[in-house]
């Protein structure tokens, strides 16, 4: 049994083509999306479409940004205002999406495989915690148990989008990494070959080239940059830097956005030069 997980797509159009290419001439047996297919990111009503079309017999899993995207559908999710504001980029999703949210809604959170010879398997986008529960190689061991549960053979996440193979007491411990959008260091898109075979579950983690320069003007022909708010501008460095951003813009600035302290604006502007350095910021954010 060969099985292909792949995840964190974040509407990166050009990075799924390649992975899918790859997945085509590898030929498993079942394809797994393990969430954060849409959001975060310009293409995310194609990149759904294209796997629908190439893929049309793959288990969706959703992501915490399919959750994210979903509750902007909400009648009580603000409308104006800072948390508008901070969100903007997931309602020009959802609007993007338009009734494929309906479809998205009906996926299931896991998927396990128990009925295999010593080859039981649990899928999930975070951890047995939640899907914004991640593991990462910074992980520490006695952190696991909680977040793996019931023992399985094989334990696959993603979510952090950060690479992973390790063994932990009989599990064999899996993160996918990111189709679109890696924290590495590395650009190339990642995702995981299964394979299943005597009793064994054997790994590798794919790494693949892609146009991610056309996925910078993606951000821009789609209108993502522009209507999405400012936080787009830190996915865009993401992106670029194959680094996370996001995550210290939230410790650091977002509780001081929502109480008006400083502006949603003038937050990124401050991280990116925290992040990068001032000079290299007014270099790289221009499109």
């Amino acid at each position: 049994m060969k099985i292909a997980v792949l995840s964190d797509v974040h509407g990166n159009l050009p990075a799924l083509e390649a992975v899918l290419e790859d997945i085509a001439r590898w030929v498993p047996d079942q394809v797994i999306v393990n969430g954060d297919l849409i959001n975060r990111g310009p293409s995310s009503h194609q990149v759904l479409q294209l796997l629908l079309q190439q893929c049309p017999e793959s288990t969706f899993l959703k992501g915490n940004h399919e959750s994210f995207v979903l509750a902007c559908g909400l009648d009580e999710e603000p409308r104006s205002g800072p948390i508008y504001e901070i969100r903007r980029f997931a309602h020009w999703t959802h609007e993007q999406m338009g009734e494929e949210m309906e479809r998205i809604a009906r996926w299931g959170d896991s998927l396990d495989l128990d009925d295999l010879d010593g080859g039981s398997l649990h899928v999930t986008h975070g951890t047995r915690l939640g899907n914004r529960d991640g593991i990462s190689p910074r992980t520490e061991d006695h952190e696991l148990p909680a977040k793996l549960g019931d023992p399985r053979d094989l334990f696959v996440t993603s979510h952090t989008h950060w690479p992973l193979v390790r063994k932990f007491n009989d599990t064999l411990l899996v993160n996918s990494g990111s189709v679109g959008s890696p924290f590495d260091r590395d650009h190339r898109s990642c995702y995981a070959q299964l394979s299943f075979s005597r009793g064994r579950w054997r790994v590798e983690i794919v790494r693949l080239d892609y146009d991610w320069s056309q996925t910078e003007r993606d951000y821009v022909e789609t209108g993502f940059i522009e209507a999405g708010g400012p936080i787009t501008r830190v996915m865009l460095m993401e992106l670029r830097y194959a680094r996370g951003m996001i995550a210290p813009w939230m410790r650091n600035y977002e509780a001081a956005v929502l109480r008006g302290d400083i502006t949603l604006e003038r937050s990124v502007e401050l991280h990116l030069e925290q992040m990068l350095g001032s000079q290299s910021r007014k270099k790289t954010i221009a499109i």
